[in-house]
């Protein structure tokens, strides 16, 4: 019976990634901070003054008070599984890969989803708003029209991750919806051309899929949904992790952000069975996994939405 669940748990680990690489890549791993299921994460404080010629000594002594960045993990589960055939799953990789796979993808989009909705910027200082031609590109029930993304959107959000002395070795992610890159980016005549003489470097297992601008471009079916607001508020979720009230006047969002702006912790990963079950003549399965996300600093820096405008 151990055997079974430890196949079932690797099988789950491993694979929690597989449909959203870019979870493998971005973020700061806090998996070995959480203690149950909160993540406790030391945060420096403020940063020394400098005095240029300083004129009287002593110097006044100060200390530095340090934070605690904390946040909590939450439940992803399965819906239950019938499995009828226990000895054929056990012996074959295969076939138990292929009686997971839906599980598994589900469980990872979620996952995927609730950490970018959780690492989404809000605030009108971190999020650029688009500003090309008007389209017809929508977020899921969204009505109208919006403008398309620029080259220019792309630039003043990385001039904004520059204001926050974000290392310039450190690397840089745009996390795009894929309709957003596909219909738009591509398109703009300077990416065009760049794509056009090969100068992109895919690295499809990660999921990044160019590197434009010194940034790493990832593309998904779906990103972050902000609502219409003066300032874009980031809409409320549901238990798989997109918008649970979608709205006529709703926008897609991008988001770039540096690796370690954001944080990211796997947990316990337990699997449940009622073997022999009599009532269905087989054997029950689900799943559950621990998961949690954030910012990784209060004042977000290091992370910047572009917003679609009417």
């Amino acid at each position: 019976m151990a055997l079974q669940k430890e196949i079932w748990i690797s099988d789950i680990e491993s694979n929690l990634y597989a449909n959203n690489a870019f979870l493998g890549v971005i973020g700061k791993d806090d998996s070995a901070y959480v203690d149950n299921k909160t993540v406790h994460v030391p945060q420096a404080g403020a940063k020394p003054t400098v005095v240029i010629d300083r004129a009287s000594l002593p110097a006044t002594i100060s200390q530095r008070t340090d934070a605690d960045l904390n946040y909590n993990l939450k439940e992803f589960t399965t819906d239950p599984i019938l499995i009828q055939d226990t000895e054929a799953v056990q012996v074959s990789y295969n076939k138990r890969q292929d009686v997971l796979s839906d599980h598994i993808k589900q469980l990872s989009s979620s996952v995927a989803n609730h950490s970018l909705y959780t690492w989404a910027a809000s605030g009108s200082s971190r999020i650029v708003r688009t500003s090309g031609a008007s389209t017809t590109l929508l977020a899921p029930s969204a009505t109208g029209n919006r403008k398309a993304i620029t080259l220019q959107d792309v630039q003043d959000a990385r001039t904004i991750l520059g204001q926050d002395d974000i290392n310039q070795d450190e690397e840089m992610y745009l996390i795009m919806p894929a309709q957003i890159y596909w219909s738009q980016f591509v398109g703009i005549d300077k990416i065009s051309k760049f794509l056009e003489f090969g100068a992109n470097t895919a690295v499809l297992p990660t999921g990044v899929i160019n590197r434009i601008l010194g940034i790493n471009i990832v593309i998904r079916s779906s990103v972050v949904v902000y609502d219409n607001t003066g300032t874009p508020v980031i809409k409320a979720t549901g238990s798989n992790g997109l918008p649970s009230s979608p709205a006529a006047a709703d926008n897609m969002g991008c988001i770039l952000t540096s690796k370690y702006a954001v944080r990211k912790a796997i947990g316990q990963t337990k699997v449940f069975d009622n073997m022999g079950d009599p009532t269905f003549y087989g054997d029950v399965f689900s799943a559950l996994v621990l998961h949690g996300a954030a910012k990784a600093r209060t004042n977000q820096e290091g992370i910047v939405s572009i917003v679609q405008a009417a």
